[in-house]
């Protein structure tokens, strides 16, 4: 399942046709990342039209369809969803189905089949450059319940059962990663191979059990990490590769019957022991059915071939990979397109709602009109632009808000307001803040007089400070922002 360029499919005729003949040569489906509605879904569905067997189309989609794809709609990260859902509250279990429905509804309807999400790793550990807020948390209980509303939600199945109550053609599946947990780790993946160090007591505890959660919710797919493990398997390969884990432990013990897909073959974690071709040869032997995000997919169905020609792969692990592959394909129909159904106001407004519940005041007080508010956005992967939203719901509710671009524009007794923004993205390969940015946030705050700090992003940069308001906002959405706005101004002096 090669990358599949949302944005190119549509407009760019060679790039359709390159993506075509990838169909015609036999591969199974797409990772989708970016596009637009209606124009991507209209193309997926003419890549449906050349497949003789039906493509599978997924997507990272953990924050809702407009994610990836403009005009879907846009929710809030995991970690803020699990802060403003209170589970043993009806009136929030309700409001987290209505925006798992509009997930699910917007997805099939943009002709994806699977979302690989939930991330159910437990961020146990606060320097993990990729995880972070993309969790529920660090907590397994409170992760675990949280990826059983949201397998249930996103799938729309019953819990212990392989049967779809959905009629044919309008389900989605769920995919749970990254298996056996990607939490306790300072390392990110995309750059190098994390060593997992807990004892299999730590991983029973904390790492695993969100994972047997899943199962039990009836979750469809189940994303391996490329993590070495060495608790679970004592030969130093990722779990990726490794029979013991994926089918001694993940099928075996925890009785898993579903499609078990790779984390993308082209992370930096994987390039230091093979090539692609190797390692979609490995994957396969080790129980994997879907080879994630190849560069070279056509060298690697090559790669595949030759290995069960020269008995390296047995043809029945090939077949039981197929079968297990073409069990879901053979329960939708490949129709789908209900534009105006994705990205309506009330989806917004579930969103909106959600965000304004999610922000966590730790110092309780807010701005008053009368101050002389300044602000310095701190924005750790670019130039500020980011903020734009925050500050224009700024400038609404404060017209004398003075921005500032260093600390020393800052003159005393100013309240300052410092909001940060710090990517939990791959590839970076770093958590937190940078020390230049770092050190312009605190000598701003020390320049000031009172001092009002927000992280949209991960909630353990607020550690670093000591100020008079902290704001934990999680997710730098432009709804997050102005619900970030709305409450510093309604919270009494």
């Amino acid at each position: 399942m090669p990358r599949l360029d949302g944005s190119r499919i549509e407009t760019d005729n060679d790039y359709f046709n390159h993506t075509a003949s990838l169909v015609e040569a036999g591969v199974g489906g797409f990772i989708l990342f970016g596009g637009n509605i209606p124009g991507t879904p209209y193309a997926i569905r003419r890549l449906q039209e050349r497949a003789k067997i039906p493509l599978l189309i997924t997507s990272d989609i953990e924050r809702g369809l407009g994610q990836q794809i403009e005009g879907g709609t846009r929710f809030p990260n995991q970690w803020a969803v699990a802060e403003a859902i209170d589970l043993g509250n009806s009136d929030d279990i309700t409001l987290l189905h209505e925006m798992l429905n509009i997930v699910r509804t917007e997805c099939i309807s943009a002709g994806i089949h699977a979302v690989l999400s939930p991330v159910v790793d437990v961020n146990s550990n606060s320097d993990n450059p990729i995880i972070c807020t993309r969790s529920f948390g660090e907590d397994p209980k409170r992760v675990s319940l949280f990826v059983k509303e949201y397998v249930k939600g996103l799938q729309k199945v019953s819990a212990f059962t392989d049967h779809w109550p959905l009629t044919t053609g309008h389900f989605l599946l769920s995919c749970a990663k990254h298996f056996p947990g990607h939490g306790d780790t300072a390392v990110d993946s995309h750059t190098s191979l994390p060593v997992i160090s807990a004892d299999k007591k730590r991983l029973e505890m904390v790492e695993l059990p969100p994972f047997k959660a899943a199962i039990e919710a009836g979750v469809k797919m189940i994303m391996v990490g490329h993590l070495c493990v060495p608790a679970l398997e004592p030969e130093p390969v990722p779990a990726t590769f490794s029979k013991r884990i994926v089918t001694d432990i993940l099928r075996g013990e925890m009785g898993f019957r579903g499609v078990v897909v790779t984390d993308a073959l082209d992370m930096g974690a994987l390039k230091t022991l093979c090539d692609e071709g190797e390692a979609g040869v490995r994957a396969l032997a080790a129980g994997c059915d879907i080879l994630l995000h190849p560069t070279e997919p056509l060298k690697m169905i090559e790669a595949v071939v030759k290995a069960v020609e020269y008995g390296r792969l047995p043809f029945e692990r090939v077949e039981d990979a197929f079968n297990r592959v073409m069990s879901i394909k053979n329960q939708w129909s490949v129709v789908s397109g209900q534009w105006p159904e994705i990205g309506i106001q009330q989806s917004k407004y579930i969103a909106y709602e959600i965000a304004g519940k999610a922000i966590k005041i730790r110092k309780e007080k807010g701005l008053s009109s009368s101050e002389n508010v300044v602000c310095l956005v701190i924005d750790d992967d670019g130039d500020g632009s980011v903020a734009t939203p925050f500050l224009n719901a700024m400038k609404e509710r404060f017209p004398d808000l003075k921005t500032a671009s260093s600390p020393s524009e800052i003159a005393e007794g100013e309240t300052i307001v410092v909001p940060v923004f710090s990517k939990v993205s791959a590839w970076k390969g770093s958590s937190g803040l940078s020390k230049n940015s770092l050190g312009k946030a605190k000598s701003a705050i020390q320049r000031g007089g009172r001092s009002v700090l927000i992280s949209f992003g991960s909630p353990y940069i607020l550690n670093s400070f000591n100020v008079d308001v902290m704001i934990n906002a999680f997710d730098p959405a432009d709804f997050m922002q102005r619900a970030v706005v709305e409450r510093l101004a309604v919270v009494p002096d």
